[in-house]
């Protein structure tokens, strides 16, 4: 007969300097903590308090949770999409601090292109001679007004160790309870660690360090990634968990998969407007399939719900 009381399981090393191994959690040592966070979350919502990063957009917070949840999440699309576009429009508007991690765009374009969404100025206005340079200045002004928790890490030319975003990020979350990290892109930031290994090996392990950061910090983190090619081919399937490039760990260690594409039946509008719609390819917090209608203001570079 089995025994109905088994012995606690003891899950400290055997030996103090043993390397780590996995804790072991019977089902009664995760109930406090399960709790406390619903009751962080019932407190927060009583009080009209967010209980994590939020978006601009009500029906993708919505199907996110209520909020962008702990863990690594994948944007994905094509060249052109607006992926940087929804990035930078996620980390100013997320009612929290946020470090975004540029690895491709210098962050004096970031700065334009955040100005172009936060005061309706078309982006090309800032490179064709019509603005003086106190007029550029007064328009970003009010977009550092308007993102004030927002700082831009510029890895461009080096690389972002791991260790340092998690130091940078400590340091930006101070004496606030949520924080967003966004990487921009994944590829760019996997090649820039300098190791000889193959796209898959590299973006695997960019992955695994992502996921940690997260966990260790305790917040999300998202990460743009650029789709592969077999994923534009004529009659691809729809489903796009494996349409990242370099690796299909890139979708399956991450809480949320999210596709951007054109509408290309759809084509811009007499303003340039463009339909865009985002799915849910993945969601551990809600539905997958999931889809949200967008329009992407390309002149200035904002998203909004159709």
């Amino acid at each position: 007969m089995a025994d109905s009381n088994p012995p606690p399981i003891n899950s400290e090393p055997m030996d103090a300097g043993a390397a780590k191994t996995p804790e072991l959690f019977p089902l009664s040592r995760l109930i406090d903590s399960v709790a406390a966070e619903s009751n962080r979350r019932f407190t927060a919502r009583s009080t009209g308090q967010p209980f994590g990063p939020l978006t601009p957009f009500p029906k993708l917070t919505e199907q996110w949770g209520g909020c962008i949840s702990d863990g690594l999440h994948i944007v994905l699309g094509g060249s052109g999409v607006g992926k940087t576009a929804l990035g930078l429009q996620l980390a100013g508007e997320c009612s929290c601090p946020c470090l975004y991690i540029t690895c491709e765009m210098t962050p004096g374009e970031l700065l334009r292109r955040t100005t172009a969404r936060v005061t309706k100025t078309y982006l090309g206005k800032f490179k064709d001679g019509t603005l003086t340079g106190r007029t550029v200045a007064d328009l970003a002004g009010k977009a550092a007004e308007q993102c004030p928790r927002l700082v831009i890490a510029d890895a461009t030319q080096v690389y972002a160790r791991p260790e340092w975003i998690k130091q940078a990020a400590e340091t930006i979350k101070a004496g606030n309870d949520h924080l967003l990290i966004v990487v921009d892109s994944l590829h760019s930031w996997a090649e820039s660690a300098g190791a000889e290994s193959q796209d898959y090996e590299l973006i695997s392990a960019a992955c695994r360090e992502l996921r940690t950061l997260a966990a260790n910090l305790e917040c999300p983190i998202i990460a743009i990634s650029e789709r592969n090619r077999a994923s534009f081919a004529k009659g691809a399937s729809k489903d796009k968990v494996g349409a990242g490039a370099g690796s299909r760990k890139i979708e399956y260690g991450s809480e949320s998969v999210l596709s951007l594409e054109r509408d290309d039946d759809q084509g811009p509008s007499p303003t340039g407007d463009q339909a865009v719609t985002l799915q849910f390819a993945k969601n551990r917090n809600g539905a997958a399939g999931r889809e949200i209608k967008l329009i992407f203001e390309g002149g200035f570079q904002r998203y909004r719900e159709a």
